[in-house]
């Protein structure tokens, strides 16, 4: 699962700076798939060039929320988050995938459910994650358009798993 995530994270960002002919754009979210086919997501660019969405890999047809960030962390370690919206602040936990290099941080978002329950009709959030010295690091994204985008988003997975179960059934003849 961790090279998955890292993988999905290395797509994304290999896409994120480059406009794709099949990618549509909702505010401030893009929904695209790679190059390569393997993955689709819905997710957005901040002021820092960091990337918040969520990813789905249609091959397992499993999504995941992740964030590519400039906060360091080690792989394989679990953090502590706080994601903050007007509509609520909900702790949450982050499993580090790695250096995505270019000063670049994959973490996977844990507690999927308390995080949609934190952007659910928000216009914004922030992630406030805890440093060594007793500090935070904070990291914030745009979320107009991100409803209209994870919709489609659902609908591209859904459509793929039918897609690659009708090709099974027609190869085992029936």
């Amino acid at each position: 699962m961790r090279k998955a995530l890292g993988m999905m994270l290395l797509a994304l960002l290999a896409a994120a700076g480059s406009a794709s002919a099949t990618s549509l754009t909702f505010g401030q979210w893009r929904v695209a798939t790679t190059a390569d086919g393997h993955y689709t997501y819905a997710a957005t660019i901040n002021h820092r060039g960091e990337v918040f969405g969520e990813f789905c890999d249609f091959k397992s047809a499993a999504c995941h929320w992740l964030l590519a960030v400039h906060t360091p962390c080690r792989f394989g370690d679990v953090y502590p988050v706080l994601a903050n919206s007007a509509t609520g602040a909900n702790p949450i936990a982050i499993f580090c995938v790695g250096a995505l290099g270019g000063h670049t941080y994959g973490m996977a978002l844990m507690n999927q459910r308390k995080l949609e329950a934190s952007i659910a009709h928000a216009r914004r959030v922030a992630f406030a994650v805890p440093l060594d010295g007793g500090g935070f690091a904070f990291t914030r994204f745009a979320l107009t358009g991100r409803l209209h985008a994870t919709a489609l988003l659902q609908k591209a997975l859904s459509a793929q798993v039918a897609r690659r179960r009708r090709s099974r059934v027609a190869q085992m003849g029936l």
